[in-house]
């Protein structure tokens, strides 16, 4: 499942502090509500916590400049929404 590119650009602007978490937690559920993010099948998972990870927001960065692949990328956000950080509804 390729990402389409442009979604590389909010990565980066997240990365680099142009976006806050919110705004990157609501683009990415709304890409996989939307089905243009395809992310494999994800156990929901809760937290207590909304607090992004640091190095899930270094990923997006580098995932954004190129240095690590799309599947890296994706195995972030599946973290995410397997703590419960991100929730995604159907």
């Amino acid at each position: 499942n390729e990402i389409p590119a442009w979604i590389k650009n909010n990565a980066g602007w997240w990365a680099d502090g142009s976006i806050d978490d919110s705004s990157f937690v609501q683009g990415i559920q709304f890409l996989i509500k939307e089905d243009v993010l395809k992310i494999p099948q994800t156990t929901q998972g809760t937290s207590s916590t909304n607090e992004i990870p640091a190095w899930i927001k270094n990923n997006a960065g580098w995932w954004a400049d190129g240095s690590i692949d799309d599947s890296s990328f994706v195995q972030g956000i599946q973290f995410l929404i397997e703590k419960g950080i991100l929730s995604v509804q159907s």
